[in-house]
């Protein structure tokens, strides 16, 4: 059995699906309700002269994953609706939030007003241009879709208004708060602007490690520079050492001459102290 507060915030839910569709210009056709959903149904009639129904799907379990969105999107299959809307209290996973952009189903969470916000006095009125007003207002300014300035697609106005990424949107200036006139704005992606901010990370990462790259080579290089440049002051010293050897081998020959002087003097001296021992031995025969 559900308590007062769950059948009060039931309640309140229901109504504000119901001003949110009413807003849409749908016309609330039947309430279905279980254990497990609450579903609104809607209907209207289109630009076309055609025939347009809605869903808005209210699970009791507050926790919504990608089954809840699976089932919903076959049930949108099976009955041919335009639209499906989920309402969801708790934040969606990942992939639940894929799955809902897979198959197309607007998430309304408890972050989005469940009520008409256009009907507070300080919310200016939003209001979509048809393509003939777009191509009249850019050959007016002379100017292209991407120079008007930009709204996300997760706006609660936008999101109230049923915009989608590309339309552009007038928005009444409030006179109550003193302005006077009107301002556009184009609708662009949510994920558009952190794409850009991911872009610019990844730049910065880029340049940051490029630079640190660049003070490594630098610090290399430089430790490789001094290393060569010690060898190559080391290499003279060994020219050195090489001279000095090659002047002790030049010096031997030198020596050994000397010698043979030295041997030659001794030779001629012994040949001189003979020579007086023959004279004596002259004398006496004499």
């Amino acid at each position: 059995m559900a308590t007062k507060e769950q059948l009060a915030k039931e309640q309140r839910i229901a109504s504000g699906v119901k001003e949110i569709l009413e807003f849409r210009g749908f016309e609330i056709t039947k309430i279905k309700e279980d254990d497990e959903f609450m579903d609104v149904y809607a209907e209207k009639i289109g630009e076309d002269d055609t025939k347009k129904t809605a869903l808005a799907r209210f699970p009791k379990n507050p926790q919504v994953g990608v089954k809840t969105i699976r089932i919903l999107g076959k049930l949108q299959a099976e009955e041919e609706l335009d639209e499906a809307l989920l309402i969801a209290e708790a934040p969606l996973t990942h992939y639940a939030k894929k799955e809902s952009v897979k198959l197309g189903i607007e998430i309304i969470s408890s972050s989005n007003p469940l009520f008409n916000i256009f009907d507070h006095e300080v919310v200016p009125h939003h209001i979509k241009l048809t393509s003939k007003e777009i191509r009249s207002f850019l050959i007016k300014y002379q100017i292209s879709k991407h120079q008007i300035p930009k709204i996300l697609e997760t706006d609660p106005a936008v999101k109230a208004i049923q915009a989608k990424p590309g339309d552009v949107l007038r928005i009444v200036r409030n006179p109550i708060l003193g302005e006077q006139g009107a301002y556009y704005r184009v609708v662009i992606k949510s994920t558009s602007r952190f794409r850009l901010t991911e872009v610019d990370s990844k730049k910065k990462k880029t340049a940051v490690k490029k630079k640190a790259t660049k003070k490594v080579t630098e610090k290399t290089t430089s430790k490789t520079e001094t290393k060569t440049e010690t060898k190559t002051k080391a290499k003279p010293a060994e020219k050195k050492t090489t001279v000095k050897t090659e002047t002790k081998t030049k010096a031997k020959p030198a020596e050994k001459k000397t010698t043979e002087k030295k041997k030659a003097t001794k030779k001629v001296n012994k040949k001189t102290k003979a020579k007086p021992a023959a004279k004596k031995s002259t004398a006496k025969k004499k």
